[in-house]
Order: structure tokens, then C-alpha cells, then sequence
């Protein structure tokens, strides 16, 4: 007959875990006394095992009030790899030791006898745990002691110690806490390595997302222009036909007329008709405005005509208007009758050829007239403080010096000027509830001095001078009367703000600026009447890849080189040099490809540009990267050395290059055997070419 086990001894899931719990942190001895012959030498005992770096189970402090001392006492002897009697008279005697001692039999703990005074010896026959220990072979440790209840001897706690042949409980718990936390480790780092990989995929996804609708805007943005190109010329020719205007006669009473066909050509960027115009009535002018009976009158609408055509020209001829214009106001400054408007206008006009002067990469020369402006300037802004439109002027002065002389690197002074502009609008506390025209110039000078800051070595104050200025023109742009310009401005602060950054080593922060740099000019691409936009926006792109590049943002800067490449291929106001343009584009698009790995991209993209352009030199050496990393390797050596034998000028700087491209791609981690036996065959020529100079 099959007796169970009673229900509260019934292996539970419940009672599982509990004697899994119990197993960790558990004890290494567990002290059986009877309080009958005392507690003190139970506590000293427990004392000196637990310094000896055990655990220790001893009821005096172990149980909780309101337990149930049978159940919680066989637990409490199960969780121990020890039972140690302390064989005292009452111990023997006592049937609570018994049922420890019993328990402990029961859970295979290995019961050990501390045999005080010859206690066991002198037990009674019917001592419950004497007759039980007669029986066993248990470990008995002998001691001899004048106070049964006093302190154990340094002997019989080393024999306990040498009597333990388990691993300790804290070991134990330290080894199994170990291999959890290499566990949980693992499988974190097993956790952290997946949530990785799905936030890779996920930003590529994201990447690959943003890539496919700039190029979508871009393209519509394109259809879109196109259509209205073709709406305003069907226009345009219907007005023209159904109307015909004369051009206005060419006398002073309709100069204004004049100018305003200029402003409207300007406006709607069809400035062929208009410049037909205004040349015929120059050519009325200019001998007036030399021997006329009114030449003054004639002076000033020949300087005006002048100024127009000029703005309607190409840069050549912009340039020798411009100049003409300036040359007639000097003249006009002269005399005192035209004061003060000549000298308004002559500052106007120094301003414009100055701003040309820049853009051309003249800054010497702008800096000259940007100077010459001012001079004319103030004392005509300190004769009429009311007037808003001589304070602008004079700022906007302010500004082309100091952009002229952030030009030739002459930062103290551009930092001055910087300043100086500020002090033009007094107190800047009060900027946030100033016009949003306003709002705008402060921020145009903020970039001057942030740029100034910047070449100084003041990075802090420099970023300081680029939030607010970035601050100011977001709120100025919002307005509905922003001008596109504004959004120029917006975004050519924010470009020069990613690339502070990016020398900061904050290049996160650097590409959140780079791309609302370009959310501002993908905006204006696609929503404003004017083609031009799409050729500054391709531009940005090809700048932005670059600097991207600079931080070391690779992935992102082969990205940008990819936008660049297919606005190049798709800006309609690019016409007229558009093979330029795609030859630059796809060699662009083929290095950062080359520094991002993609090599068989990078070697479809070289080829398309060799084809286009192969007489470019640095478009073949690409191409020659491309065919090396990708495993041509004998048509890649073929390629470097057409190069190499160049024209000796044209070949040194080759060389170099060569050299240049090979470590930046070794520092990429792009490594191939050709390049070090290219480098080999460098560095003879080399020495071959100096010899004959050292001679």
C-alpha cells in the first residue's frame, strides 16, 4: 500500500521555487541546542563561524514572531548543508533537537556532534538523540570546557571550518548571481545589438524615405515651373500681341517709365524685351549727358539706364554698367544742386558694384567701395535720423565690409564692423517686437559677427550670435510678407551654423542644421515662380555633401552628392551649362560614393562622367579609384599611369592628388595592394624630377 505524502508536504510548483529560493540563500551550518543548558555558547559560536566567513542559522534570531516553528524549523534545516549539535546534557535529552537532527537525516544534511564535557557518554539510555547518535557514525568533535555555556575554543571552530567540504552559501550565491548577471548580460547586449539593427534599418528607411520625396518635389517642383513658364510666355505673347506698346519716348519727363519696365522685367525674369528698350534710350542719352543743354537731368537718367541694364545683364556686362553708373554719380556728387540725392545714389551704386565685386572674388575691391559707400552714407543718415530707408542702406554697408573682410580673413576688423551695424538698431532687447523686416536685418548682421567669432576662436559666442540670428529670421519667414530672400538668408545661416557645429565634434546637431538649410530652399524650389531657385538649391547640395563629408558623416554625404546629382539633371534653368554641371555632379556623386564603399555606384557614375568630360583630369582619377576598388584592378593601373604621364605640370599636381586620395580612402578603411605600388612608382619619379635641381 502506497502511502502519499501529507498535502503540505507535496511538491508544488509553489514549493518548487520556494526550496530553489531556500537552496541560494540558505546557511552553511545550522546550531541545534537546547535552552535548557544555555544560549550564551550557541550565540558565541554562531559568532565565530559567520567571521569566519559563513552563514549561520540560530533561532535565537533567525525565526519571525507568529511562525510556525515545526514547519519553519525543518525549512530552516533544509536550507543548511550542516546541522551542528551542541551536545550538551539537555540537547540529548531535548525531543525538539531530535526532530532538527531527524529532519536533517531526512534531507541528507550531514548532522556533526560537538560532544561538551562528555555529555553524550553520560546520556540517559533513553535520551532521544543520545541512543540515535550511539548508533551513527556522525562526526564528533570532543571539547572540554569549565563553563558549559561559555566561549567555544579557538580548536573546535577550526575543526568546523575543516569539517565543511561544501561550497559556501555566499560563494555559491556570488557564483550563481555571476552567471545570472552573464546571463542577463547576454542577453542584453543580444537585445541591444537587435534594437541597433532596427534602428539602422529603420533611419535607412527613413533616409531612403526623405531621399525618394525631395526627389519627388524635385521633379514636381520642376513639372510645376515648366508649366508655368509655358502659361506666363502664351500670356505674355497674347498681351503682346493684343497690344504692342511703344516703347515711351526717351526725354527726363518719362525716365520713370522707363524704370519701371526695368522693375517689371526684373520681376518676371524676362529681361530681353526690356533691354532692347533701355539700350535704344541710352543711346539717346549718354550724348545729352555729355553736351545737352539739360546735362545734369540727362547725367542722371543715363545713370540710371545704366544701373537697370546692368542688373538685367549677364556678369561681364553687368560689371561695365555698373561701373559706368557709379562713374556718372561721382560726377553728378560734384555738383551742389544734386545734393543730397547724388550722394544717396552714389551710395547705392557703390553698394551694388561692391556686392558684385564679392561675388566675382574680388574682395580687396568691394572692400574699397563698400568703404566709399559708407563715407557717403553716414553723414546723409546723421542729417536725417527719421529716415528707415538711409538707416538700412547704411547697414546693409556695414554688412558688405565686414563680409568683405571676413573674405580676406581680417577677422578683429570684421568683427568690429559687425558691431558697428548692430549699434544701428540701439537696443536689441527690444528686437522681438520690431518689424519683421527688421527682425531680418538684425539677423543678416548676427551672421557677420558669428562668422567674425567663428575665425577667432570663440566657437561658444559664435554659436550664442547664430541661434538668435536663426531665431529671428524663423519668425521673420513665417510672416506673409517675407520676401524670398528672407529665406535665403534663413537658410545660408543655418548652413554656416551646421558647419560650426561640425567643427564643434557636434555632428548630429551639424546635419539637423544642414537639412532645414534645405527644407528652406526645397520649399522656395518648389513653390516660388523662378527657376533661379532650383540652380541655388542644387548648390546647397553639392556644399552640403561637402561638409557632411568634413565630419565624417559619410552615408549622409554620399546622400546629399545623389540630390545634387539629380537636381543637376533636372534644373531647368541650367541649360546653358548643364553638360558643366553633370560633369561636376557625376564626379562628385563617384568620390563620396568611393568613401562610403559603394563601390560598383561609384564606378557606373565615374564612367557616365568620363564620358561626358574625358579630358578632366580629377574625373579620371576618380573613375581609375573606382576600377581599383571594384576589381579591375589592371585597367584601374592602365588609367593611373595615362595620368601620371600628363604634362610635367599638370602631372605633379596629379601626383600628389594621387597621393592625397589614397589616404583619405586608407582612412575610410578602403585599402588595396595597387595603391602602395603606385605610391612605390611615385615616389621614384619623384626623386627622378628633383634630382636635376639639387645638381
Amino acid at each position: 500500500m502506497t502511502v502519499s505524502a501529507p498535502q503540505d508536504e507535496q511538491l508544488t510548483p509553489e514549493r518548487f521555487m520556494t526550496r530553489l529560493v531556500d537552496r541560494v540563500f540558505g546557511y552553511d551550518f545550522f546550531l541545534s541546542y537546547s535552552r535548557a543548558d544555555g544560549m550564551h555558547l550557541p550565540q558565541r559560536l554562531k559568532d565565530r563561524l559567520e567571521q569566519a566567513g559563513f552563514r549561520v542559522f540560530l533561532d535565537q534570531t533567525e525565526y519571525v514572531a507568529g511562525a510556525d516553528l515545526r514547519r519553519e524549523t525543518r525549512r530552516q534545516v533544509l536550507k543548511s548543508r550542516k546541522i551542528v549539535v551542541i551536545g550538551r546534557p539537555g540537547a540529548f535529552r531535548s525531543e525538539w533537537v531530535r526532530r532538527e537532527v531527524t529532519a536533517a537525516m531526512a534531507g541528507d544534511v550531514g548532522p556533526v556532534i560537538l560532544d561538551l564535557n562528555g555529555a553524550l557518554a553520560g546520556a540517559p539510555a533513553d535520551a532521544p538523540l543520545a541512543s540515535i547518535a550511539r548508533q551513527r557514525d556522525w562526526l564528533r568533535l570532543a571539547e572540554t570546557l569549565d563553563d558549559p555555556d561559555g566561549e567555544p575554543s579557538d580548536r573546535i571552530v577550526a575543526e568546523l571550518v575543516r569539517s565543511f567540504n561544501h561550497t559556501r552559501q555566499e560563494t555559491m550565491r556570488q557564483r550563481i548571481f555571476s552567471i545570472a548577471a552573464l546571463v542577463l548580460l547576454i542577453t542584453a547586449a543580444a537585445a541591444l545589438w537587435q534594437a541597433w539593427a532596427a534602428i539602422q534599418a529603420r533611419d535607412q528607411a527613413e533616409a531612403e524615405q526623405r531621399r525618394a520625396m525631395r526627389a519627388l518635389n524635385q521633379v514636381q517642383g520642376t513639372a510645376d515651373r515648366s508649366v508655368q513658364a509655358l502659361a506666363l510666355r502664351i500670356r505674355k505673347t497674347r498681351e503682346t500681341s493684343a497690344a504692342a506698346p511703344q516703347a515711351p519716348p526717351c526725354i527726363p519727363e518719362y525716365f520713370p517709365d522707363y524704370d519701371a519696365v526695368a522693375v517689371t522685367a526684373l520681376k518676371v525674369r524676362d529681361g530681353d524685351a526690356a533691354l532692347k528698350i533701355l539700350i535704344a534710350c541710352l543711346a539717346i542719352a549718354e550724348p545729352q549727358a555729355i553736351a545737352g543743354s539739360d546735362a545734369p537731368t540727362w547725367q542722371k537718367g543715363a545713370a540710371v539706364l545704366h544701373q537697370r541694364i546692368g542688373e538685367l545683364s549677364d556678369p561681364p556686362e553687368r560689371e561695365r554698367h555698373f561701373r559706368e553708373a557709379v562713374a556718372l554719380w561721382r560726377e553728378l556728387a560734384k555738383d551742389t544742386a544734386m545734393q543730397p540725392l547724388a550722394a544717396e545714389q552714389l551710395g547705392g551704386a557703390l553698394a551694388r558694384l561692391g556686392s558684385l565685386e564679392l561675388d566675382l572674388g574680388r574682395a580687396e575691391d568691394a572692400l574699397d567701395l563698400y568703404r566709399e559707400t559708407v563715407s557717403h552714407l553716414e553723414p546723409l543718415a546723421a542729417s536725417e535720423p527719421a529716415r528707415a530707408d538711409l538707416k538700412r542702406a547704411l547697414s546693409t554697408a556695414y554688412q558688405g565690409v565686414a563680409e568683405a573682410l571676413l573674405k580676406l580673413r581680417k577677422a578683429d576688423e570684421a568683427l568690429r564692423w559687425a558691431d558697428k551695424d548692430l549699434q544701428t538698431y540701439g537696443d536689441l532687447a527690444e528686437i522681438d517686437r520690431a518689424a519683421h523686416a527688421t527682425q531680418r536685418d538684425v539677423a543678416s548682421s548676427l551672421d557677420r559677427r558669428a562668422q567674425a567669432l567663428d575665425l577667432l576662436g570663440r566657437s561658444n559666442d559664435s554659436l550664442a550670435d547664430f541661434k538668435r540670428g536663426t531665431e529671428l529670421l524663423d519668425r521673420a519667414i513665417a510672416a506673409d510678407t517675407a520676401a524670398p530672400s528672407w529665406h535665403r538668408d534663413a537658410a545660408a545661416m543655418r548652413e554656416n551654423m551646421g558647419k560650426l557645429l561640425g567643427q564643434m565634434g557636434k555632428s548630429d546637431a551639424a546635419i539637423d542644421q544642414f537639412w532645414r538649410a534645405l527644407q528652406i530652399r526645397e520649399q522656395l524650389a518648389t513653390s516660388v515662380e523662378d527657376p533661379g531657385w532650383m540652380s541655388e538649391l542644387t548648390e546647397a547640395y553639392r556644399r552640403s555633401s561637402r561638409l557632411m563629408l568634413q565630419i565624417d558623416r559619410v552615408a549622409e554625404a554620399r546622400e546629399m552628392a545623389e540630390q545634387y546629382l539629380l537636381a543637376a539633371s533636372i534644373d531647368a534653368d541650367a541649360n546653358k551649362d548643364k553638360l558643366t554641371r553633370m560633369r561636376r555632379a557625376l564626379g562628385t556623386v563617384c568620390w563620396y560614393a568611393l568613401n562610403d564603399g559603394k563601390f560598383e555606384r561609384a564606378l557606373w557614375v565615374g564612367q557616365r562622367a568620363v564620358e561626358l568630360s574625358p579630358q578632366l583630369d580629377w574625373v579620371r582619377l576618380n573613375y581609375a579609384h573606382a576600377l581599383m576598388l571594384s576589381g579591375d584592378t589592371d585597367t584601374a593601373r592602365t588609367v593611373y599611369r595615362q595620368l601620371s604621364q600628363a604634362a610635367p605640370d599638370d602631372a605633379a599636381g596629379l601626383r600628389r592628388q594621387m597621393r592625397e586620395d589614397f589616404a583619405v580612402l586608407r582612412q575610410r578603411g578602403h585599402v588595396h595592394p595597387l595603391m602602395a605600388e603606385l605610391e612605390a612608382g611615385l615616389t621614384a619619379v619623384n626623386a627622378a624630377a628633383e634630382a636635376p635641381q639639387r645638381q
